[in-house]
């Protein structure tokens, strides 16, 4: 893997880090791949439970490499390198998003263009007041990617998603936190031991609670009520074929500890 990305695996969680500070953390194809391999080793490690997402530099992400696409023109190959960059950027958001484990991003700086979309692929989006959230796309002619318009369109509605994008708008931290684009708000002085205490605070809970409630939230956002009910009644009957409820169980009524 490339130093681009560092990937760090501890007990139980992992930390992925962007580390292309000098580049923006912006997006090419050495960053792209890097990005998707940490991620798919977190994916098939057993022992992961949560991941973090955060990065180094003043940026969480820049977006694309933009230096990487006027390469794209100068050759007059830039349809087939945004062919195969977006088709490796949208197979890590899917997995992200696919997997059992709890992703939590941090996000402590600019987040433009695709970082929006993997900033927001996480299940739990923390962000600091110098996080700000920039469309991008339309000023250099692109249309948004990487899920980004898809996270946003879900988390704000049409009319303020249509706003954002149409017009290269920002967003700064504490305005996303207030009408919902993330989870929450930290201290910038504190955010990277908030961030790590609430990773640590998932890989203490019952992890097959915690993947089927993932997926069944996410899974809602484009089902009936119908099919929602029921897919929260077949994970709750797979919870109670587990160890992990029986545990909780008994725990909640010896007033003590669970210990998942």
């Amino acid at each position: 893997m490339s130093d681009v990305i560092v990937l760090e695996k501890k007990e139980d969680y992992a930390l992925i880090t962007l580390n292309a500070s000098q580049k923006g953390n912006t997006y090419n194809e050495a960053m792209a791949t890097a990005l998707w391999q940490a991620v798919q080793e977190v994916r098939w490690n057993k022992d992961i439970k949560a991941v973090l997402m955060q990065s180094n530099g003043e940026l969480f992400s820049g977006g694309g490499d933009i230096g990487a696409f006027q390469q794209g023109i100068d050759r007059q190959c830039l349809p087939a390198l945004v062919e195969d960059l977006s088709a490796t950027l949208n197979a890590t958001v899917l997995a992200m998003r696919g997997m059992d484990k709890i992703f939590i991003s941090l996000i402590e700086g600019v987040c433009a263009g695709f970082g929006i979309g993997l900033a927001l692929a996480a299940d739990v989006t923390l962000v600091t007041e110098n996080a700000r959230f920039i469309a991008g796309y339309i000023g250099i002619g692109a249309v948004p990617d990487g899920g980004s318009s898809f996270a946003v369109l879900r988390a704000l509605g049409l009319p303020r998603s249509l706003d954002f994008f149409l017009t290269n708008g920002v967003i700064e931290g504490p305005r996303a936190a207030e009408i919902g684009l993330v989870s929450r708000l930290v201290a910038a002085e504190s955010a990277r031991e908030e961030a790590l205490e609430l990773l640590k605070k998932i890989c203490r809970g019952p992890s097959q609670a915690l993947a089927r409630t993932k997926k069944v939230l996410i899974d809602g956002v484009s089902r009936s009520f119908t099919d929602h009910i029921e897919a929260e009644r077949q994970g709750i009957i797979a919870c109670a074929a587990g160890e992990e409820m029986r545990e909780g169980v008994a725990a909640f009524l010896t007033k003590r500890t669970p210990r998942f």
